[in-house]
């Protein structure tokens, strides 16, 4: 059964030592770094919400379980017609993450000099084993308020899938329907109403 779900508020700037505010950054100023190579050298940095955050190495569980993802979504979903990424980018309005897999709509022509945004994505899905409160919380938050439309998490620890859908906005964005499906279930994956196919729980999971 769905339920009502309750995201964390988007981090806030804090002040340094000196007591002078972070410095925040817009998505513009973010791509200007990169294209500069200010992140060369091996570091993986994403966006959230201005802020700079250094990615850490993800375990083997977590590797596992992303890379079984994809796979399985990329059966259920054309190249022709469709997008399956796996931890790339997308733009979001303050923010460029890079979850774990997503997919948008295709073909890949429309990512040439972009990556996708919210209009264009039906499905964020973050695997979670240490990052799980963040997933839950600051990501949720994220993704309702820019409307995705579909948003899992990949529970390893807890070993189920959490389905997150009806996105709100405003002040306090988040999903109002949770279904969880557990390791003898299969998740149903659902473009504008249509079933696209399911995929058990049991084989995303290490």
């Amino acid at each position: 059964m769905g339920t009502t779900v309750r995201a964390t508020k988007p981090p806030q700037p804090v002040a340094t030592p000196a007591g002078l505010p972070l410095r925040v950054f817009t998505v513009d100023e973010y791509h200007a770094m990169i294209n500069a190579g200010v992140f060369d050298g091996g570091r993986r940095c994403v966006l959230i919400h201005g802020m700079i955050l250094e990615k850490p190495l993800p375990g083997p569980p977590h590797s596992t379980a992303t890379q079984r993802l994809n796979r399985r979504l990329s059966s259920l979903f054309p190249e022709t017609q469709w997008v399956v990424g796996i931890q790339d980018s997308i733009t979001l309005a303050d923010s460029e993450p890079e979850p774990d897999c997503y997919v948008a709509v295709g073909p890949d022509s429309l990512y040439h000099d972009r990556h996708p945004g919210p209009k264009d994505l039906v499905l964020v899905v973050e695997v979670s084993d240490s990052s799980l409160s963040v997933d839950r919380g600051t990501m949720l938050a994220l993704y309702a308020s820019q409307k995705i439309v579909q948003y899992w998490i990949v529970n390893v620890n807890d070993r189920r899938v959490e389905v997150y859908t009806q996105p709100r906005g405003g002040k306090n964005p988040t999903y109002k329907q949770q279904t969880n499906y557990g390791v003898n279930d299969e998740v149903p994956v659902m473009v504008a109403g249509k079933e696209m196919g399911r995929i058990s729980v049991r084989e995303l999971l290490p």
